[in-house]
């Protein structure tokens, strides 16, 4: 069925441009607030949905656009960001219609993502959305577009494995500890290092319920900011020999140009520990963690390498699952413009119901005064009838031509010429 659907796409995304562009035709909320306000005004959209995270930049505009407005649109957004990527085609991709829908709904479900299947995109769109709603302007083609985008990624999410297992190697490292250990409640981890990997890393592993977190770096103050953060212990460096024997996972990142365990370092300590395993992860490179404590009974040691593997495995399975995916998201599109189909013909029905009354009710008026109440009920009776009965033969046709676009149009052309029934 191809329902018209007034919905336009403009977008910049990861697969359209660098970061070097990306970043400069970001959005802020209070920039998103701006643009909402300015292009409901000056080109009388019916709703806006802006869409800004650091792989992409997307605006879904409610409402007929002629080729000259949606021009317009984004000449004004180049003016708005100073600069000329809004108008560059090898940059800007502009959908309409169900194409619009089913990116929307690509792109909810992490279909469209970097990394295929990462849930953080859901959680953008929602605040993208709340954030236009909360502003009044959405209307109930963006409200609905919303709901069953949700719906898609719900599903998607449910049936298949699309988000399943780990595709960043802090993440991965997590994903082991948790699988030789079962349960992280009452295990200790130390991060060695006080960057960007180990803040990663610390964050999986309070999401995965670990019991304790120690963060060791050279820079005590780092590492006593970082334990702030996620409620850990700090510590220097020189204390890792004391505290390797509280330790069953190890997560080590730094800028080390020596290797910072080393096995004559590790062995004395596994004496305090002789059946607890040790679970080593080194994310560094140069490598933190002496190679030869893999030899040591009890001791688990992986590296970038070894990670980089579960990472990519895990990664042909997720595309494994995207024609699985593909068939779930065609299901909610269908149902959509189903949904949308509906909805504009009973719009219609009721302006074309309310433009009969009115004119029913006007010629009544003008009878009342010369004839009498008896007479006037009879009249009223009937003109009710009458205009049923017109209505019925309208409604019959409007709901044969539906799923013929065409056909549909050229009587929603003839209703609007005959009776001023806006499209």
């Amino acid at each position: 069925m191809n329902t018209h659907i007034p919905l336009t796409l403009i977008g910049i995304s990861h697969k359209t441009a660098p970061v070097e562009i990306r970043e400069k035709i970001a959005l802020s909320k209070e920039e998103q607030v701006t643009v909402h306000k300015r292009l409901l005004d000056a080109f009388h959209l019916k709703g806006i949905l802006t869409l800004s995270t650091c792989n992409r930049t997307e605006l879904y505009l409610s409402g007929d656009l002629s080729e000259n407005e949606l021009q317009h649109i984004r000449e004004w957004l180049n003016d708005f960001k100073q600069t000329s990527y809004f108008t560059q085609e090898q940059h800007t991709y502009v959908f309409q219609g169900k194409e619009a829908v089913r990116h929307f709904f690509d792109v909810a479900a992490g279909l469209d993502s970097q990394v295929i299947g990462e849930p953080q995109i859901t959680n953008q769109v929602k605040e993208a959305y709340h954030l236009a709603h909360q502003g009044q302007v959405t209307d109930a083609l963006l409200n609905k577009l919303f709901s069953y985008g949700l719906q898609a990624q719900k599903h998607v999410r449910s049936e298949t494995f699309l988000s399943d297992g780990a595709v960043s190697v802090s993440f991965a490292g997590v994903e082991l500890a948790k699988k030789i250990f079962t349960s992280l409640a009452d295990k200790t981890v130390l991060l060695i290092g006080a960057g960007e990997t180990a803040e990663l890393a610390a964050l999986h592993f309070l999401d995965k319920g670990v019991g304790r977190i120690l963060i060791a770096n050279r820079t005590f103050s780092k590492a006593s900011e970082l334990a702030n953060r996620f409620k850990g212990e700090a510590y220097e460096l020189d204390e890792l020999k004391r505290i390797l024997t509280e330790t069953d996972i190890v997560i080590s990142a730094t800028s080390a140009t020596e290797y910072v365990l080393t096995r004559e370092m590790v062995e004395p300590q596994l004496k305090h520990r002789p059946y607890d395993p040790l679970f080593l992860i080194d994310l560094a490179i140069p490598r933190d963690l002496d190679p030869e404590l893999n030899e040591l009974d009890n001791v688990y040691l992986y590296n970038l390498d070894d990670l980089n593997e579960v990472v990519q495995l895990n990664l042909e399975r997720r595309k494994q699952e995207i024609p699985r995916a593909d068939k779930i998201i065609q299901e909610h599109v269908r149902e959509f413009v189903n949904w949308l189909s509906t909805h504009a013909s009973s719009q219609i029905i009721h302006r074309l119901k309310r433009y009969f009354d009115d004119l029913r009710k006007a010629e009544l008026k003008r009878l009342n005064s010369r004839l009498p109440e008896e007479g006037m009920e009879q009249i009223e009776y009937l003109t009710e009838s009458l205009v049923n009965k017109i209505l019925h033969q309208h409604i019959q046709l409007l709901k044969k031509n539906i799923r013929n676009p065409e056909l549909y149009e050229q009587y929603l052309e003839f209703l609007h010429e005959l009776y001023e029934i806006d499209k």
